[in-house]
Formats: structure tokens, C-alpha cells, sequence
């Protein structure tokens, strides 16, 4: 059921990186999240443990340390406070607006090394004005959604045309979009996709999107793959994507430790990682590493040692040339 809620957030409250943080050729994490305290605190209500001291999660200047690189995409956790598997809040809409300004205050802490995306589930009637509110009184740079948490399905036509009610608003204003897509229904996949290009990207003006854990929810599974395989063909048959930048994130995809009901991939699941990397083509894919899962410089090192990626190949990926 936590699962479902909180995605990968709750192994990395578990088992968090080491407070070291190496040096790494990474210029930008494109996936870290940050936690209020009061979010902490519910969480901890809840029985969640927490390997580290709070702050390691919820302090910018401590966040920053450990990512250790020039900029870092700051992701609000706030819509998880509409989910019923998370307690169910009668005060949700001021929480939610509570933890998107938290983390629009780290930003103004250090505004040239943090964007902050504002958080919101497109389901509910709020969601446009608090993106509206994250636009205009929080100057945020971009916005989440997470398709799990938030239970979205693009096949039920009114979820369909309220997500595409946010990508319009997105493109409009020049928000950048980090998409969780995956729902974690059985059926996941080509449909979706279908539905996301036909009803939604084809006529929308210019937008970024970025699709989180390369399409579903981490790890590299077959349904992973079969994902992939299907936006590759949308990609190479639809010439109405061009306009946008699509590209993947992935960060929590190569594992190589279990996370939470996900598990860590195999020799030979690296090794069709790194095909997969290459099919889509390294400038296809953004780096990010799901903090605190992993610091910037022990995903590379995964990237590097386990993946089997070339040090060209990880210049391009980490856009350090």
C-alpha cells in the first residue's frame, strides 16, 4: 500500500546514501527530492524509518553537499497528501500548498544551484490554481506528477483531459514537466503512451517533458522494456513529437541494490541496459538520481562500472562536454 503512495521515497528514508560526497562529473542531478519536516513527521507517524538524521533529507545546504554538483532539479513530494493510502487530511489543500513553498524557500535559499518543481495531483479541482499559485507567488520552474501516487489512468476519459488541462498550462508557460507515468495497473503501457502522444502531445504546443525512471517505476524490468520499445516507435513514426523535448530520466532504473519490492538488476540485466541506453540515444536521456537514493557520483560509478558505459558516453550523459 506504501508503496503505491510514496514510490521509491520510502527505501530511501530506509537505506540512504553515505554522507560522503565524492566529487563527480555530473553538472546537474535532474531528480532529487527534498522533504519538509512536517512531512517527516507524518511519515514517521506512519512507522516509516529514517536512516539519518532529518536534516539529511529536508536541509538544502546539507542536500546540496551531498549531490555535489552545479544544479539540482528540487522535486516537491506535495502530492502525496491527496492519496488515501496516505491517511486521508481534511486540511490536504493547505498542506499540499504548504510543502510546494518549503520547497520553493530552499530554491530562494540558493537560486543559481536550485530549480524547484511544484507538485500537484492533476486529479484534484486545486490543481491548476496551486500550479498557478507555484507559477506566479512561488516562481517555481517546473512541475511533478505522479501517476502512481495520484492513481491517474489517461484511459478514463476525465483523468485524460485533466492531465492534458496541466500540459497545457505547462506549455503555456514554459514549465518544464517530471512525469512519473507509471500507475502500477497490470495493463500499463502502449495504451497509455497512445493516449499521452494522440490526445495530448500531438496538437500541444512546444513543451519539455521528462518521463521519471525511464517509464515505469524504477529497476529495468521487462515491463520496463516493453515500455521503452513502444514510446521508440511513437518517437520514430510521430513527426508531431518533434516540436517538444522528450526526454527520459534514469535515475533509480540501474540498481544495484533492492528498493523497496523492486530488485536489483542482474549481470545480464545491466548489460541490456546499456543496449537500451544506446537505442535511445544518450542525448534522449536525462540524469538524475532519485537523492537519497544515491549521490550523483555513486550512480555514475554504476553507470561506469556496472552499466559499462564508455567515458565518452558518460560525458554526453552528464552533458560535461
Amino acid at each position: 500500500m506504501l508503496i503505491r503512495v510514496f514510490g521509491s521515497i520510502v527505501l530511501l528514508c530506509v537505506t540512504a546514501v553515505s554522507l560522503a560526497a565524492n566529487p563527480t562529473g555530473a553538472l546537474t542531478d535532474g531528480h532529487v527530492h527534498i522533504l519538509s519536516p512536517e512531512l517527516i513527521k507524518i511519515w514517521k507517524g506512519l512507522g516509516i524509518p529514517f536512516s539519518r538524521p532529518d536534516e539529511y533529507y529536508s536541509d538544502i545546504d546539507v542536500i546540496l553537499r551531498n549531490t555535489a554538483v552545479r544544479r539540482i532539479d528540487l522535486i516537491s513530494m506535495a502530492h502525496v497528501f491527496s492519496s488515501e493510502d496516505f491517511g486521508g487530511f481534511q486540511n490536504e489543500r493547505e498542506l499540499v500548498e504548504k510543502e510546494n513553498s518549503f520547497v520553493a524557500a530552499a530554491r530562494d535559499k540558493h537560486p543559481k544551484k536550485v530549480r524547484a518543481f511544484c507538485s500537484i495531483d492533476p486529479l484534484r479541482e486545486y490543481a491548476l490554481a496551486e500550479l498557478e499559485r507555484c507559477r506566479t507567488q512561488l516562481k517555481m520552474d517546473g512541475i511533478k506528477l505522479h501517476h502512481n501516487a495520484s492513481q491517474v489512468y489517461l484511459t478514463v476519459p476525465e483523468h485524460l483531459e485533466k492531465v492534458k488541462s496541466v500540459f497545457e498550462f505547462a506549455a503555456e508557460n514554459k514549465m518544464p514537466i517530471l512525469m512519473h507515468f507509471d500507475n502500477s495497473h497490470r495493463r500499463f503501457g502502449k495504451p497509455d503512451i497512445d493516449l499521452l502522444v494522440g490526445s495530448i502531445l500531438k496538437e500541444l504546443r512546444s513543451v519539455e517533458l521528462r518521463i521519471a525512471h525511464f517509464g515505469t517505476s524504477g529497476g529495468f524490468s521487462q515491463r520496463t522494456r516493453a515500455f521503452l520499445n513502444a514510446f521508440i516507435e511513437e518517437l520514430d513514426a510521430e513527426p508531431g513529437l518533434r516540436k517538444h523535448k522528450i526526454t527520459f530520466d534514469i535515475s533509480a532504473v540501474a540498481l544495484d541494490k533492492d528498493s523497496e519490492g523492486i530488485r536489483k538488476l542482474t549481470d545480464d540485466e545491466f548489460a541490456v541496459l546499456a543496449k537500451y541506453i544506446r537505442r535511445l540515444g544518450l542525448k534522449r536521456i536525462a540524469f538524475g538520481t532519485d537523492y537519497p537514493l544515491y549521490t550523483p557520483a555513486e550512480y555514475e560509478a554504476i553507470l561506469r562500472t556496472r552499466v559499462g558505459l564508455s567515458e565518452r558516453e558518460l560525458e554526453i550523459l552528464l552533458k560535461t562536454k
